[in-house]
């Protein structure tokens, strides 16, 4: 089989695959990328902490309601007039201030518990907020650079492509179609020699039987890459 004509394709193909490397690991690439997720991920925690505010500033109603409660009974225990009140009585009002008192104070506790809660999911909010306004325009900075370095790249990328489209109209379909295959994969390079008994692509021994079917049909799969490989 006539195997000049797509490694002449893939001659050319490799300046494209070059050029697809560059802008896959182009550092502009990689960091707008980073920004973007440290743009969801402070959107996320954003929408979490306002849940948990939210959640606060109930338990903060809650609990002044029952400080209310308690304070309105406070209020009626000082108001009675004690000189009138049996020594039974005194004692039950005694135990009952106690008692008010202690709520009081543990609703107290729970008051400035949830008010120093409160002020710390605002903090961690605000932080959260100066994050994804810096990762927003760090993103943009990063983007408008990559796109430049992709537009800088662009003419030659095209006249390429071009290229490859009129070339591969003199290559059999078949083969064209498993180098597509493979390439999309990011296989490369797809066609590749055998080097003795070995694969040139991944370079594993290959079974006499594959070697006898590489003599008969000129090219075959590697089991172990899926590289198209052609004998010499």
């Amino acid at each position: 089989m006539e195997i000049s004509k797509i490694l002449e394709y893939q001659t050319l193909d490799n300046e494209l695959f070059k050029i697809e490397k560059q802008l896959r690991e182009n550092k502009n690439k990689q960091q707008a990328n980073q920004m973007h997720e440290n743009m969801k991920n402070a959107q996320l925690k954003s929408v979490k902490l306002e849940e948990k505010a939210g959640s606060l500033l109930n338990e903060i109603e809650k609990v002044k309601k029952q400080f209310k409660i308690q304070e309105d009974k406070m209020n009626e225990f000082m108001e009675k007039d004690l000189t009138k009140l049996s020594k039974e009585e005194l004692e039950k009002l005694s135990i009952l201030k106690d008692k008010l008192t202690q709520n009081l104070n543990i609703l107290d506790k729970n008051l400035t518990s949830l008010a120093e809660s409160v002020n710390a999911v605002l903090s961690d909010f605000n932080k959260t907020i100066k994050i994804f306004n810096s990762s927003k325009e760090q993103y943009a900075k990063c983007k408008a650079d990559y796109d430049k370095d992709v537009k800088n790249v662009e003419g030659t990328r095209n006249e390429i492509t071009e290229k490859l489209k009129a070339l591969s109209k003199s290559i059999d379909g078949k083969i064209m179609e498993a180098y597509l295959k493979r390439r999309k994969e990011n296989i490369f390079p797809v066609v590749v020699p055998l080097k003795g008994n070995l694969c040139g692509g991944c370079h594993m021994e290959l079974p006499y039987a594959t070697i006898s079917t590489l003599n008969s049909e000129g090219i075959l799969t590697c089991e172990h890459c899926r590289r198209i490989i052609y004998k010499v």
